[in-house]
């Protein structure tokens, strides 16, 4: 009756107590989950114990990707110290790696450099072959290349670089490698096209213009090599400093003379572009190109008691290593001259 004369007044009913419309709603949901949720019993998980499992999975893989993550920074100061040349710390860091977070293709070519940097030749080679397969395989066989050259088997690390190249022709470090494995088994015309490519390819990377530079003063064209070498001399932005310096002269033109008596024992000859109006002398690099402020480059002797009296030390100053292109790996002393990673 009540109801009827408060709606014949043209009142609105009062609403249900929110405390009664919530049990409605938690009775929905409850015969809505016994609807769509199937036989529970002895053996099936509550739903207490599937939230406790996705909160463990949950947990697990914030750790996974914690660990990644450290592994990752780990590997990135390994790099840093084969940057710097520290190769021996290195090898030790790369077992230390691999005991804590476990071997990787990454951790295992950083590992293969080090051995090859410390003069521990069948063991890199080792492990350079055992990286022949997958995603490792251009980076394994530059490593191959590289240690082949500094044993002086000029045939064999062009056979590897090469193939280095197939897997990856934009790569200007293997092109400008390539390159002066040829030049140091004195084929100048097979050098030519994989050091053009390399710099046009990486016209800031100090490592391939100087091996540009090789090519061109091995090939007798002074001219284009002096251009170049002023360029690298300058400062390519305000503070910044010059791509080369005078140990890195020094170096090339102790290289230069390696490729030279590589090219006569050969005989080969340059194309006819490269080769026209040019003609191998024994002439040095020329002092022109370094900032007032250097000395200038020392020649060394035509004769080959000059050269071994007037050779460079085979120790060069830490810091400036890793800016010469055409030094000896460190652990190698004495033996041929490759192009370092």
């Amino acid at each position: 009756m009540r109801h009827q004369e408060n709606t014949r007044a043209g009142r609105t009913p009062a609403p249900a107590p929110l405390a009664t419309l919530a049990a409605l709603a938690t009775l929905a949901f409850a015969l809505a989950g016994c609807a769509s949720k199937g036989p529970q019993g002895y053996g099936a998980p509550s739903a207490q114990q599937e939230t406790a499992a996705q909160a463990q999975q949950q947990l697990q893989n914030a750790q996974q990707a914690t660990q990644v993550d450290n592994a990752q920074t780990y590997l990135d100061l390994i790099t840093q110290m084969q940057q710097a040349g520290q190769w021996y710390a290195s090898l030790a860091h790369t077992e230390a790696f691999e005991q804590q977070y476990g071997v990787n293709p990454e951790s295992r070519l950083m590992r293969a450099d080090a051995l090859r940097n410390t003069g521990q030749v069948e063991q890199a080679r080792q492990a350079y072959l055992a990286l022949l397969q997958g995603a490792t395989t251009a980076r394994a066989r530059r490593g191959l290349g590289l240690l082949y050259a500094s044993q002086g088997q000029y045939g064999q690390a062009v056979e590897q670089l090469d193939k280095a190249r197939q897997l990856n022709p934009i790569d200007a470090n293997v092109l400008s490698d390539l390159a002066y494995a040829h030049m140091l088994d004195g084929r100048l015309a097979a050098a030519q096209m994989p050091i053009m490519q390399a710099s046009q390819l990486a016209p800031a990377n100090a490592r391939v213009q100087l091996n540009m530079a090789l090519f061109w003063l091995a090939s007798g064209n002074q001219a284009q090599a002096s251009q170049l070498l002023r360029q690298l001399a300058q400062p390519q932005a305000k503070g910044a400093l010059p791509m080369i310096d005078q140990t890195s002269l020094q170096t090339l033109q102790a290289q230069l003379t390696s490729v030279r008596d590589a090219v006569r024992l050969r005989g080969d000859s340059l194309p006819a572009e490269v080769g026209a109006g040019a003609a191998v002398s024994s002439a040095p690099v020329l002092p022109s190109v370094l900032p007032p402020a250097l000395p200038p480059v020392p020649t060394l002797g035509t004769r080959p008691e000059a050269r071994a009296t007037e050779a460079l030390p085979e120790t060069l100053p830490a810091g400036i290593t890793r800016r010469i292109l055409l030094s000896e790996p460190p652990g190698a002393a004495g033996a041929a001259p490759a192009s370092p990673l």
